[in-house]
């Protein structure tokens, strides 16, 4: 048996696979390499080039590497671009995220990890913010992985599918041994910009918001490191592997930024 990870050439997604050769697990890779690596890849690990939303790719890997259990990553994550093209979001986070459940589902996995996102909270009205606060994104960013998070829940009573969603806030960091890190073209990530700047890739730095309720009125963010955020989801797989019921957890926070 083995476990499928999609997205599994990106940033958190190649950490992942990383960590679970290490540890002898059979694994498969399903990407797209729109933002991903194929040389992020473990090299002991079969990439296959294609989208979650191909549901004839995916049954085959399924079958042909007798999936028993899938970690999906696989998404667009920069909020802004979400607000300029939210029908790409819906349709690469929602809809393709329906049909690899919907494979999940017709070929026996019964085991399923989401990585979601602290977005689906949106503005809370209360920090630290706890895993039965109110759902209420505010982009359709939030709202494509509030979906997907839905239609889970719905498919693991129907057909006995058992999950663990893992909501988190920003990741930042990369694998010790250097084997990835935090690649892709253009990021956003601040502290991927912050690093560019200091060695003159980058002209500036932006910051943004100068009415926050801090001494100096700039925003604090809350980070969680890679090799933690991949711990927790080895932690969920365990747990399901052990015959944990479903779950919606909070990913806590490792440290913060200002």
């Amino acid at each position: 048996m083995s476990i499928l990870v999609t997205g599994g050439a990106g940033y958190i997604g190649s950490h992942m696979v990383h960590e679970l050769a290490d540890a002898g697990t059979h694994v498969v890779v399903l990407d797209n390499l729109s933002t991903g690596f194929d040389w992020a890849v473990a090299k002991s690990v079969p990439l296959i080039v294609g989208d979650t939303g191909d549901q004839i790719l995916v049954d085959q890997i399924i079958q042909d590497h007798k999936v028993d259990c899938i970690i999906h990553f696989a998404a667009s994550i920069v909020v802004p671009d979400s607000v300029r093209d939210p029908l790409g979001y819906y349709r690469n986070n929602t809809v393709n995220s329906r049909a690899l459940i919907e494979s999940a589902i017709k070929h026996d996995v019964r085991q399923f990890i989401f990585s979601s996102t602290a977005a689906v909270y949106g503005d809370p009205a209360q920090v630290p913010i706890t895993e039965d606060a109110p759902a209420a994104p505010v982009s359709p960013y939030g709202w494509s992985k509030l979906m997907t998070e839905i239609m889970l829940r719905g498919a693991g009573m129907a057909h006995d599918l058992r999950y663990v969603i893992l909501r988190y806030f920003n990741v930042a960091g990369a694998d010790p041994r250097c084997r990835t890190g935090q690649s892709t073209k253009n990021a956003t990530h601040l502290i991927k910009v912050a690093v560019e700047v200091a060695l003159g890739l980058r002209a500036k730095l932006d910051i943004y918001g100068v009415d926050y309720p801090t001494p100096d009125g700039t925003c604090i963010r809350d980070y969680i490191h890679v090799t933690d955020l991949v711990r927790a989801h080895s932690d969920a797989l365990r747990y399901l592997r052990g015959g944990g019921a479903s779950l919606t957890l909070m990913v806590t926070v490792s440290r913060c930024v200002r």
